[in-house]
């Protein structure tokens, strides 16, 4: 592929990432609603220092691993989010809404990141296609298109789900008592069912 071809596959990627439904869209709502944009921006900066590591674990170690590995991943990851849902659930929404601080905003992040290495998708992303594609073109020394790939894969990635972040907390300000109680539940209730679809693909995988 071209440099441009390169560029758009990754937006297209990125976006589609950004914007699917899934643990960390999940969370990026549930930390916008409870703290404020900011907590739910840190959230979507997690997966490119996450896949840091992902990206390591991959080229030197996963592909000589078994499929169960995976499953394993997927269980482990899916039963933390499913106690971040629960815990939403437990906790009863305040009145007012949560003040933004250095705290909560670390602690999104690391919410955030422990989502991401602990999903499988990932992983198996950069195994499948990430991977290869960045190692072919380094192999033929053409680093341009692998910029070109991580510019505009992760910026969709991260841009998009600023973008909901952004709009999450601009609703959230006409959220008052009933309503907020109601939206911070539906996050909840996100969290654990994208944690319980995490534990049947892992379980289904080691079973099957």
């Amino acid at each position: 592929m071209t440099i441009w071809q390169t560029f758009l596959f990754a937006i297209s990627l990125g976006l589609g990432a950004g914007i699917t439904p899934g643990p960390l869209s999940s969370l990026v709502i549930h930390e916008s609603l409870r703290n404020g944009w900011k907590s739910g921006a840190c959230v979507a900066l997690a997966p490119p220092v996450a896949d840091v590591l992902v990206v390591g674990l991959v080229l030197a170690v996963l592909h000589q691993l078994p499929p169960a590995s995976f499953s394993v991943l997927s269980l482990i990851g899916g039963c933390y989010v499913c106690f971040l849902g629960g815990e939403t659930l437990r906790t009863p929404a305040p009145m007012r809404m949560a003040e933004e601080g250095a705290g909560s905003v670390w602690l999104s992040f690391r919410k955030g990141l422990l989502v991401n290495l602990l999903n499988p998708h990932p992983y198996i992303f950069w195994l499948t296609v990430g991977g290869p594609l960045v190692t072919d073109n380094a192999r033929h020394d053409t680093w341009l298109p692998i910029v070109a790939f991580l510019f505009g894969f992760y910026g969709c990635l991260v841009g998009s789900k600023v973008l909901i972040a952004v709009l999450v907390h601009g609703g959230r300000a006409r959220l008052q008592g009933t309503g907020y109680r109601i939206a911070l539940r539906l996050s909840g209730i996100a969290l654990l069912l994208f944690g319980l679809l995490l534990i049947w693909d892992g379980a289904s995988t080691l079973i099957g």
